[in-house]
C-alpha cells in the first residue's frame, strides 16, 4: 500500500490549470488545493480545496489525479472529491516567494 508522503509526492507533479493560464506555473499542492490524503487498503481518497464548486477544471483535473494515482503499486481504487466546507483562498498557496 503506497504511504501518504508517496501519494502526496504524486500531487506534486499535477500542474495546476489556472496558474499555468497565469504563466505561474504550479502544482495542485504548492496551490494549496489538496486538503486530505488517505489511503485504506489500496483506496485512495483525495478531498480538494476549490475556488468555486463550479470550478470548471475539476473535472480534468480529477481524471489526471484518477491516471496519475492509479500508477503507484497497492492503488486499487482513487476516489477525488471537492471540499463542500471550505474554498480556496489564497493564503493556502504555498510558494517559497
Amino acid at each position: 500500500m503506497p504511504s501518504e508522503e508517496a501519494i502526496r509526492a504524486r500531487l506534486s507533479k499535477i500542474p495546476e490549470p489556472c496558474a499555468v493560464l497565469m504563466r505561474v506555473p504550479l502544482d495542485i499542492s504548492q496551490m494549496g488545493l489538496v486538503d486530505k490524503v488517505e489511503c485504506v487498503d489500496g483506496r485512495v481518497r483525495v478531498e480538494l480545496v476549490l475556488t468555486d464548486p463550479s470550478c470548471v477544471h475539476f473535472t480534468g483535473l480529477r481524471r489526471y489525479i484518477v491516471d496519475v494515482l492509479s500508477e503507484l503499486p497497492g492503488v486499487e481504487a482513487v476516489e477525488v472529491a471537492m471540499s463542500t466546507t471550505i474554498l480556496w483562498t489564497p493564503d493556502r498557496r504555498k510558494t517559497n516567494d
